[in-house]
């Protein structure tokens, strides 16, 4: 990658994971624990059930081995800041939202050193070390986090004034970020195209989708929220695996596909869930 499209990225990164540790409160956090059906099966859906059909996927398909890494390592990584994107769009559950952000993220970070001690493959391809790639993870996620936490507690009045306009530039590096990826992520799905792995992707992405509506419960926009949260699995990280772990392979190139799938899909699942919000009132004064 680039180094303005890295810089982007991190930036990127830093601002959003800040954002959400300002929109977290305690007692968001102790909600989250407190429903404990709702949260143990958000971890068991997002660390084993999608690991284990990331492992179906690469079975199934004829995929090349930089694919099933990238693949696996998708299925195997929850947690996106990316999905704030979409999940701030559910205003009745924002709190819930950054709260599962602030909660998967943590988890991806904390799962990450766990992922690659599993992987042979990374002592093949590479001599770097995974603590500059566990680094980089708090430098960008962990961090910035617990600064927006801390900044939440300590100043609120200035916290709270902070959101919209963190959220403003978020999406605007977001769509440079994804301007800046065009033309590498239309190398990326040339280059992939075959052997099913586009297919295995977007099996992931529907599967962990459609996974996540299920476990959400009775309240519509909960399954919103954990339908994209699942969904959107970690490309950042993943990408970040890639950079450090697999250099001079085609790995990298499995986030940026998925990227590519991810967001048209959400974008598209939140807009019908918008449509279909202001249907229901029509309907019911109609009827």
């Amino acid at each position: 990658m680039l180094n303005r499209p890295l810089v982007l990225l991190n930036f990127f990164v830093a601002i959003v994971m800040f954002s959400i540790g300002l929109r977290v409160s305690t007692g968001d956090l102790y909600n989250i624990l407190r429903a404990r059906g709702l949260l143990i099966r958000t971890l068991l859906a997002n660390c084993i059930l999608i690991p284990a059909i990331g492992l179906l996927l690469i079975r199934l398909f004829p995929l090349t081995p930089d694919a099933s890494i990238g693949i696996m390592l998708l299925a195997a990584i929850p947690g996106t800041p990316i999905s704030l994107q979409f999940t701030r769009m559910a205003k009745t559950r924002l709190a819930f939202a950054a709260a599962v952000i602030f909660v998967l993220s943590l988890v991806s970070v904390a799962m990450t050193p766990v992922i690659i001690g599993t992987m042979p493959q990374t002592l093949q391809h590479s001599d770097r070390p995974v603590s500059s790639l566990l680094a980089t993870l708090a430098l960008y996620i962990a961090l910035p986090l617990c600064a927006g936490v801390w900044v939440a507690r300590r100043v609120p009045n200035i916290g709270s004034r902070l959101i919209l306009p963190l959220g403003v530039l978020a999406s605007v590096v977001f769509l440079f970020i994804m301007w800046e990826t065009r033309l590498m992520r239309r190398e990326a799905l040339n280059t992939m195209r075959g052997n099913g792995t586009v297919l295995a992707m977007v099996l992931l992405l529907l599967s962990s989708m459609l996974i996540g509506w299920l476990i959400g419960g009775p309240d519509r926009d909960t399954r919103r929220i954990l339908a994209t949260s699942t969904g959107m699995r970690s490309v950042i990280v993943v990408w970040y695996i890639a950079r450090y772990c697999f250099p001079g392979t085609q790995v990298y190139m499995i986030p940026l596909i998925y990227l590519s799938l991810m967001v048209p899909a959400n974008l598209l699942f939140h807009l019908a869930c918008i449509w279909r919000r202001k249907l229901q009132p029509a309907q019911g004064a109609a009827a």
